[in-house]
Parts: C-alpha cells; structure tokens; sequence
C-alpha cells in the first residue's frame, strides 16, 4: 500500500511540475511585463472601443443578441454576418466592471490560452496510443501549444477572444468524447451538442466541433482496425455519428435562419481572391492558401495582421511553382491515408487540423485571404501531428545515442526560437505603430497596411507620413475607395478644397453607393459655399445609409452656415436621437441654446448628454459656463476644475475658470487663473489678458482710494 501510496504521489507531483512549466511558458511568451502599456489594436477598436454593445450601459440585450460582432444590426445589408453574442458580453460585462483598458482583456486572453494549454495537456495523456511514450507526446504538445508564435494574434488581439472560447469548448468537447468513449451516453451526446451550440455564440466555426468528437471517438475506440468495409458500417450505423450529424445540422440551419439566410457582402479589397471571375484561378489560389495557413504553422517567421492586398498573389496557371507545395501537402496526406492504421496519430492530428479550419478554408465566403488568428484551433491538431511525428522518429533511434541526443537538442533550440519569436511578436501587437510597421517589413505591397498606417498618421498628426502612405496604397491599388476618400478628407484639412473634391469623387466612381464619401463630399462642398449641391451629396449620402446619424450633424452644420438656426437644431437633435454617442453634435445644440440664453434648456440637454459621455470635456465646459452665467458659482466652479484635470493644458479652461472668479468676486483665484491662462497660450489668450489688464487696474484704484 505504501509503494502504491507513494507512486500517487509521484504521479500527483509529476502532474503538478509539467502544469506548473505550461503555464510557466504562456507567461513568459506573453505576460511578465509584456501586458504593460498595452493599447486596443486594429480590429479591437471597431468591435470593443466603437461598439456601443460592449461600452453603453446599461446592457442592451436585444441589441446583443441582434448585431454582429462590429456592431451593425445582422439584417443590415453592410453586416458581416460574423454572429458572436457571448464573446460581445464577455466584453460588455468585463467593460461594465473595470472599465474600457485593453491590459486587462488581454490579460483575460492570456488566461484562457492557459487553459486551453492544460486542457490540452490533459486531452493528449488520456489518449490510448501504442507508438509512442503518451506523456512525452502530451507534454511537448502542449508545450509546442503554448509557445507557437501563430497564436499571437489570437491572444494579444483581443477579439481573438472568440477563437480562444472556441477552442476551449472544442477541448472540452473532445475531453469528454475521450472520457465517454465505448459508452453508449445520451448525456454525453447531448452535452457536447450544447456545448457546440453555446460555442458557436461565441465563434460561428464551433460548429465544426461535433465532426472532431466523432474523429476522436473513432480514434479511441480503435475502430481504424477493422476491414474497411466494417468501418463504413459503423460510420453509417453508429447511433452518436448520426445524432452528431443531425444536430449540427440544426444548428446550423438555426444560426442562418437568425440571420435570414442571407449571405455577407464582402468587398474585393478584403478577398480579391473570392472576387476574382476566373474558376481556375480561384481554385489554384484557395489551395495555395491552404498551403500558406500550413507554412504559418511550420514556419511562423512571416507573421502579419493582414493578409489582404498583395501579400499573396494570384495563382494563374497551373504551371505555377508555388503549387509545388500544394502537391506535396497532399501527398503528405495520401501517404498518412494509406497508413493509418500504422500511424493512426498522424491521421488524428490532420483531422483535429483540418476539421476546424473547414468554416475558413474557402469552402463559403469570407472577408479575409488569412486571418492567423483562425488558425488558433487548427494548431491543436497540428501541435499533435508535428510532435508524434518527432516522437516516432525519435523512439525509431532508440539504440542510437547520438541521434536522441541530436533530437533532444534541436527540440530545446526550437522552443527557445519558438519563446523568443513569440514575445517579439507580442511585443508588436502592444500598440497600432508597431502593428503597423512590422506587417510593412513581411507585406510592402499590401496596400492595406500602407492605408492603415495612413490613417494613423492622421490621428497622431503626423501628414506628411499620412499623404506619403495613402499615396502610396493608391498607387498598389487604385481602386481603394476608403485610401481615396481619406486622402480627400486630408487635403480638405489642409484647405486644398479642389484637389479633396477630385479624390472623393474617385472614390465615388469606384463605389458609387459610398455613404460616407457622399457625406464628406458634402462637407467640402459646403466648405465651398456650394450649399445646394452639398445638400444633394447629403441627400445621396442617406439614401444610401438612412440612419447616418453623422450625416445630420453634419446637415445641421450646413443650415448653421446658412444661418437656418431652427433647422440646424433640429438636425443636431435627429443625429443624438440616432446616436447619442456624438460629442460634436451635443456641443453644438449646447452652444446655441447658451447663445439665444435658454439656460434652463440648456442645462437639461446637458444631463441627457453626460449620460452618455460623462467625461466629454465639450460638455462639461459648456455647462460650467451656463452655470456661471445663472451664478451657480460652487458647481460651475467643481465642473471646471474637473475638465482641467482631464485636459491641464487648456488655455480656454483657465480663462472662463479666471471669469467664473472675477464675477464671483474672488479676485486672487482669478488673477491666477488668468495668468495660468497667459503662460499656456500668451498669443491667444486676449481676453484672459483683458480681464487681467481690468483687474489689476481695479484693485489698483481700490488701493489708491483706502490710502486716501
């Protein structure tokens, strides 16, 4: 009893040790400091920031659990029909409780990818295999798992929360098929089938789920074994196959009924390969792609967030070179078809890798050319394959000492290149600039990286940069409406109205029904004082959108021009009513009941605002000085000082706080606030000059009249 006692002992605390080293792993390639500083990137920023289902409260479930996964309603014509309401609530609630940070969602992430690394490691030990040593092949797997750069995206983008709560529910899955095989278990069936569909809440590809259970389950039972003939029978008799086949079905048919059978629409910029109207070119090109997802996975050196415009050219002919490797990726799979009964691990791993990339593999449409982050669940299988494939050759060279010493050694140098290529890689995705920049160096001719580090030139005012790189994605793809549009809408920042007006309306001819370049040429034309033209591009713009809430503010600010208040305002109130998420639009209606001395109104607009942007620095200010005016001098003067804080180099804050003192008769807060006014902006700060110069000179007399 004692030996018995203390080989559990053993067993428990071998356990504890290869746990203790994958997590070890997960938080040397991604945590440790390398959460710090960390910011939302490229699809981040549309499906978290801009999404007013994960950052409005309070919760809105029916908009939840009818929009898509960037937000639009998934009726809309312009949805992409990427359904995922569960991975949208995790957001929701982790933003209802700490807040809009990307260091701690990605910290979530991290987590997650812990778990699925041990769920991995415990998947693989309770596989029955005779080839090779199963402890050796779980550890390094799950291992192998952990530390492969390919799961970056997934992890350090925080919408690859979607591909981490798929893989975790398909590991659980494929856990309890292990754990139910040979049993006959409706319970176990009806699990899995649930966990399938709450899986494909999260990522639409859980629905591949049920196919890898029956894989395993055939795997466990040894039923590649029998004569071929029997294996039919069984795959065609099996109660479980057939409950799985019927049940994926229904959900299927389910998930596309709520989307009303309707397909998305993509355009040829996310997959040129799709819109391309050659079939033989389709077809070379999607196999060549499937090498390409392979490759990643073997050698994941070129790593980029977007594979899109010219980082993969079309395969024209069948004379091409690249199709090399499509031959040899299957006769590597002929070859495991022919013996997998030998090696019944190697056909394991291909169909654990296979199955789950089946929803990317171009079988359907889909919006991208390779996206690294579908590939997360793929890699299980692929982890698996690639390690029974060392671990065979290994356990080949068992008499031969030099061998296993070589394979052991070039095992550790993998992983440390693996660790290291993965925190550099993780390190790349902590912000927009280095994103950026590293998908430059791996695609050049990807006109949409040169468009996405264009358009974050603008936003940290970098212009030069901005026009050289939207130029430049011009020039690799003319066609580029949205480069077109923005390059527009830059030289119009600039005051080149002619030169604004040619390249919007470019953008036009290529995508006549663009509601936003509608708009923006309305703006340049109202910029021209062309104000009825402008009106029609409006007008073209909502026809196209009609709920375009930025387009009426936008008609607001054309009858402002015009100096049609009435109007104006009422176009304002129609844009917040659409989107009360406007800051502009609420400013404006603010500043023009303050102008026509509608306090009271002004002040009740302004609660309906702050309850939806209660740190808008716009709002805030324009109250405070509606509450000066009405001489509410305590929380006028509170509101100030709160928007110094958010912006403490606010030339206008410290004047108007100067103001709010002088009429409350505190002069020396006012001098000080009016000389903290002169230090940050001098040449602007007239007025905050004036008062100072009126002032002093009162308190000059005041002086002069006490001494007399």
């Amino acid at each position: 009893m004692l030996s018995v006692g203390l080989i559990g002992q053993r067993t428990a605390l071998h356990s504890m040790v290869c746990q203790s080293i994958l997590v070890l792993m997960c938080l040397i390639c991604y945590g440790c400091g390398g959460l710090s500083g960390s910011e939302f990137v490229f699809d981040d920023t549309v499906a978290i920031v801009k999404n007013k289902d994960v950052n409005a409260l309070p919760t809105n479930w029916t908009a939840i659990f009818t929009h898509d996964f960037w937000g639009a309603s998934l009726l809309s014509s312009d949805s992409h029909k990427s359904f995922r309401p569960l991975t949208t609530l995790m957001f929701h609630c982790e933003y209802a409780l700490l807040g809009l940070t990307a260091a701690h969602m990605k910290f979530l992430n991290l987590l997650l990818h812990c778990v699925n690394t041990l769920l991995l490691w415990r998947l693989v030990r309770s596989l029955y295999v005779v080839e090779i040593n199963g402890e050796r092949w779980a550890i390094i797997s799950a291992a192998l798992f952990a530390a492969h750069p390919i799961h970056t995206e997934a992890v350090s983008g925080i919408v690859g929360r979607a591909e981490l709560m798929f893989g975790m529910i398909h590991l659980l899955c494929l856990l309890l098929t292990v754990a139910n095989a040979g049993k006959h278990s409706p319970h176990s069936i009806c699990l899995i089938l649930t966990l399938t569909a709450i899986g494909m809440l999260f990522k639409e590809s859980a629905v591949t789920i049920p196919m890898s259970c029956v894989l395993m389950d055939y795997f466990q039972n040894g039923y590649y074994h029998l004569p071929l003939k029997d294996q039919g029978k069984i795959l065609r008799t099996r109660i479980s196959y057939i409950v799985y086949i019927l049940g994926t079905s229904a959900l299927l048919t389910a998930r596309l009924w709520w989307q009303n059978f309707e397909s998305p629409k993509f355009k040829e910029v996310d997959n040129p390969i799709a819109h391309n109207d050659h079939i033989l070119t389709r077809v070379l090109s999607q196999q060549y792609l499937l090498v390409m997802n392979i490759w990643l996975m073997l050698c994941p050196h070129w790593l980029c967030y977007d594979w899109a415009l010219g980082c993969v050219k079309l395969v024209t002919s069948i004379w091409d070179l690249r199709l090399q490797g499509v031959i040899g990726f299957y006769s590597i799979l002929l070859t495991a078809l022919m013996n997998f009964r030998r090696l019944p691990g190697m056909m394991l791993g291909l169909g654990l890798m296979i199955i789950p990339f089946l929803p990317a593999s171009g079988i359907i449409r889909v919006g991208f050319v390779i996206a690294e982050r579908t590939l997360y669940v793929p890699s299980i299988g692929f982890c698996l394959l690639s390690i029974y494939g060392f671990l065979y050759w290994y356990d080949y060279n068992l008499h031969k000492t030099f061998w296993r010493t070589l394979l052991q050694t070039m095992l550790m140098l993998l992983f440390a290149v693996m660790m290291v290529r993965t925190r550099q890689r993780a390190t790349d995705w902590l912000n927009e600039d280095q994103l950026f920049k590293s998908a430059l160096e791996v695609c050049p001719d990807n006109a949409k990286v040169h468009y996405n580090i264009a358009r974050l030139a603008t936003d940290t005012g970098n212009n030069t940069k901005a026009f050289q790189h939207y130029h430049y994605a011009i020039e690799l793809y003319p066609e580029y409406e949205a480069a077109l549009m923005n390059l527009g809408n830059l030289y119009r920042e600039h005051g080149q109205l002619q030169t604004a007006e040619k390249y919007i309306r470019m953008a036009l001819q290529v995508f006549p029904a663009f509601p936003a370049a509608w708009m923006n040429l309305g703006i340049v034309q109202s910029a021209q004082r062309k104000y009825d033209q402008a009106k029609i591009s409006y007008d073209k713009a909502l026809k196209y959108r009609a709920n375009f809430a930025v387009c009426y503010y936008n008609i607001g600010n054309l009858y402002l021009e015009q100096k049609l208040y009435a109007e104006a305002l009422h176009h304002w109130q129609h844009s917040v009513t659409l989107n009360p998420r406007q800051p502009k639009a609420w400013a404006n209606i603010l500043t023009m009941l303050d102008n026509r001395s509608l306090y009271d109104d002004a002040l009740r607009i302004s609660d309906q605002a702050l309850l939806h942007l209660p740190n808008e620095m716009s709002i805030l200010f324009i109250r405070a000085n509606v509450l000066g005016k009405l001489k509410h001098y305590v929380e006028a003067e509170t509101l100030y000082k709160r928007v110094i804080q958010l912006d403490p180099h606010n030339m206008l804050y410290y004047s108007n706080l100067g103001v709010l003192y002088h009429r409350w008769d505190k002069v020396q807060e006012a001098i000080e606030a009016y000389r903290t006014a002169i230090s940050i902006n001098g040449s602007r700060a007239t007025t905050a000059r004036e008062n100072l110069s009126k002032l002093l000179k009162r308190l000059e007399r005041e002086a002069q009249v006490n001494e007399s």
